[in-house]
């Protein structure tokens, strides 16, 4: 793994970057430095202890991030810096894990691509909640997203333990391909991608996706443009 040993640097491949304490903050994000545990702290933390707040993802898009990532990260400097420019939101949660809330595919990349650690960012500390509190609070916020591969609920108490234990939603997969053909703009409201493929799940067999997947892209794509899909976030009208 690309990774750190206990409280050393950054090492890849042989190389080692300029070594940080776990508990130091990166100069790159030196605005966030504050105490232990308080909101906005970062911290160096392995990919592996970071719980996930969803319990599915698009393996096509955490490919394409891994991609970036290989090209990129040719080198423990560089490897810093990517993951520097784009620490991980979490909230701490009963017994100090941090459930992540933002960037899933980021960190199952950076995990695929044998990356080993990754910064986090506390925006909030919930560790006094008992269990049932915290997910209160955690879906309140719209923090959680506890719905596996068939849209069906899920008990947070099942959710993932891990990044590498999310599985594979083909419809979320679909979604983000017609993101990327254009279908619909990028959207800051959480868990957006999976609102859309919640909508393409209700149109789309898992068949035909896996029989024609081009085809159900362009049909999705035409979709995603009628008044049928205009209460989603992203949404851009219909073209002529």
């Amino acid at each position: 793994m690309i990774g750190m040993a206990a409280g050393a640097g950054l090492e890849t491949r042989g190389m080692v970057a300029k070594r940080w304490s776990p508990k130091t903050v990166h100069p790159a994000l030196a605005p966030y430095r504050a105490c232990d545990g308080q909101s906005g702290t970062i911290h160096l933390v392995p990919l592996e202890s970071l719980r996930p707040t969803q319990v599915t993802v698009g393996m096509q898009s955490v490919h394409a991030k891994r991609r970036k990532i290989e090209s990129r990260g040719r080198s423990a400097k560089d490897i810093e810096k990517l993951i520097a420019r784009r620490p991980i939101p979490a909230v701490r949660g009963p017994d100090d894990f941090l459930y992540i809330i933002d960037h899933h595919h980021f960190g199952l990349a950076l995990w695929k691509a044998d990356v080993s650690r990754a910064y986090a960012e506390v925006v909030a500390d919930r560790s006094s909640l008992t269990g049932s509190q915290f997910w209160a609070f955690m879906e309140t916020k719209g923090f959680l997203h506890p719905f596996d591969e068939d849209d069906r609920r899920v008990d947070p108490g099942d959710l993932p333990d891990c990044l590498p234990a999310l599985r594979a939603d083909p419809y979320r997969d679909l979604a983000w391909a017609v993101r990327e053909a254009g279908g619909f703009e990028k959207s800051t409201q959480p868990f957006a991608e999976f609102r859309w493929a919640s909508f393409f799940r209700a149109h789309f067999t898992r068949r035909a996706l896996e029989r024609d997947p081009d085809g159900t892209v362009r049909k999705a794509l035409k979709l995603c443009r009628s008044q049928d899909a205009a209460g989603l976030p992203g949404y851009s009208g219909e073209r002529r």
